[in-house]
């Protein structure tokens, strides 16, 4: 139990969140990131696409990174945009055209499947609830 205390993603331990996704952030990636988390946070008017893009930047910084309070802050942007009926759509579209603007590139130490183990278990813990 303590694990999961200290660990947003357990039951991935911190050193293997580098291995979740399929992408990472480009140093030009990492500017529009902390841009859209500016406005995001100053509460400028934004679109779901730029709310998707939030969405995918944070995850692929916070996890590559290993950084626990990242991960954490990813995850009250997601609740909070849900909560606020923002709710993500047509990600993939938002993904492609992080790709092709070179903002976020393939990921050498990505493990298929690894992602899955984490929703895996917090359905398994929320259904035993």
């Amino acid at each position: 139990m303590e694990s999961e205390k200290k660990n947003s993603l357990y039951p991935i331990e911190i050193d293997d969140y580098p291995k979740l996704f399929d992408f990472v952030l480009t140093p030009n990636g990492l500017k529009y990131f902390h841009d859209l988390k500016r406005r995001y946070v100053l509460g400028k008017e934004m679109v779901l696409d730029e709310y998707n893009k939030l969405r995918l930047l944070a995850i692929y910084y916070a996890t590559s990174n290993r950084n626990e309070k990242e991960v954490l802050a990813w995850q009250d942007i997601c609740i909070t945009l849900d909560n606020q009926g923002i709710f993500e759509k047509e990600m993939y579209k938002s993904k492609e055209d992080l790709k092709e603007k070179s903002f976020i590139v393939q990921n050498p130490l990505y493990v298929e499947g690894l992602y899955k183990r984490y929703v895996d278990y917090v359905r398994k813990n929320q259904d035993s609830k």
